[in-house]
């Protein structure tokens, strides 16, 4: 009795697949992947930080406003760039311990969102 509800088991799953799509398992979309070149990355180095100043670069696009939000949503910094740049040094001076919250508005009116720790200087 075991062996014949296996079978029917492997049968049922072979025939019909593991997936929840219907049709053909290959199939194409329509939209276009994200490729490296098209995708906003955010860096923010370092991460953790220990010395008060971080470097923030994107891969694509420059910035046009940097926002840090501490963790109970209460703006600390906030930045507006007149020229937009891909790499930025900023200052956590007298910024307290914790976790915040990098928001960076593009050029391209694009918004990242990445975590920082701020750790013990």
């Amino acid at each position: 009795m075991k062996r014949l509800i296996l079978l029917m088991l492997f049968f049922v799953f072979t025939f019909t697949g593991f997936t929840s799509n219907p049709g053909n398992l290959f199939f194409q979309q329509d939209t276009p992947a994200l490729t490296q070149e098209n995708r906003f990355e955010l860096k923010i180095y370092p991460n953790p930080t220990e010395t008060g100043r971080i470097i923030l670069e994107m891969n694509t696009g420059e910035f046009q406003e940097i926002r840090l939000i501490d963790i109970a949503g209460k703006e600390v910094i906030s930045r507006k760039i007149e020229f937009g740049t891909p790499k930025y040094l900023l200052l956590l001076n007298e910024i307290p311990n914790g976790i915040y919250f990098v928001r960076v508005k593009t050029t391209e009116n694009k918004v990242v969102v990445k975590k920082l720790v701020v750790s013990s200087r």
